[in-house]
């Protein structure tokens, strides 16, 4: 692992079979400095956990020392049938359920200590039109920045393959039109499956905007997201630009398709190595 300035950490949709509770002194053990919670079923989940709950494990990331970024790409979360659904850019009303679960994270941003909130845009529904799909995400990225601002927390928009913000253009489209409410969440396999090329190349040109990272291996036109070494992300060139470019930011492990083996991977990737 190189030395690098980055809060690397883990999601927690990357260990579903391990408590929270277990996890986080064990990744302060090893050296991480970050965790991304995704409140999902096997952690936080939303029905259940109180502001009780998040205040504890505030507290406890606090005393650990690791950086907290709220992540919100729980597959089956708000729709047990329909993955990532229903989306910000839905035609009907149901837009408003992702809005009021997002302005929901924003809150929880504020129990947790966290001062990043990651979010996609969601794919384009049926029936929906371009024009249409950039003013639903426009109006919620302003109903959320105005919330966000009020606590302090900084939106990072993640461009996702099948989404109507898929590429690293998409997202400097939609701020040019939309200037000053979001920033970038990165993650490096995407950009192989979009076929945008390495990470280290793109990161000179987006480390101003850079606020999250999500850290995966990846094939060229394939989203899969894979460990460091099983892809083609060239790592060394990576942590190099990552250096380079100064960038300080959380950077976590996103591998859940992998939870069965997290026990291994958090140690092979412990900055202590």
């Amino acid at each position: 692992m190189k030395k690098t300035s980055l809060q690397l950490g883990w999601n927690s949709n990357s260990f579903q079979s391990h408590r929270l509770e277990e996890v986080l002194p064990m990744l302060a053990d090893l050296g991480y400095g970050a965790v991304a919670i995704t409140p999902d079923v096997p952690h936080l989940d939303p029905r259940y956990t109180t502001p009780e709950d998040l205040r504890r494990v505030g507290a406890k990331c606090a005393e650990l020392k690791l950086d907290v970024v709220v992540e919100t790409g729980a597959r089956y979360l708000l729709d047990p049938q329909r993955k990532h659904r229903p989306n910000l850019l839905e035609v009907d009303d149901s837009k408003d359920i992702r809005l009021k679960f997002l302005r929901h994270m924003v809150e929880w941003c504020d129990l947790l200590g966290a001062k990043v909130l990651s979010f996609w845009s969601g794919a384009m529904p049926e029936g929906q039109t371009t024009e249409g799909a950039a003013a639903r995400l426009a109006d919620a990225c302003e109903n959320l920045h105005s919330l966000s601002e009020r606590y302090g927390v900084t939106l990072g928009l993640e461009p996702e393959p099948g989404h109507f913000v898929e590429t690293l253009e998409d997202y400097g489209r939609f701020c040019k039109a939309n200037p000053g409410l979001v920033k970038l969440t990165l993650d490096t396999g995407h950009l192989l499956a979009n076929e945008e090329g390495q990470p280290a190349a793109q990161l000179e040109n987006w480390k101003d905007e850079i606020v999250n990272l999500q850290l995966d291996d990846a094939h060229y036109g394939i989203h899969e997201h894979l460990p460091p070494g099983e892809g083609e992300v060239d790592w060394a060139a990576f942590w190099l630009a990552v250096a380079q470019a100064e960038l300080s930011c959380p950077a976590c492990w996103e591998l859940s398709r992998d939870s069965h083996r997290f026990h291994k991977l958090v140690q092979a990737q412990s900055p202590l190595t």
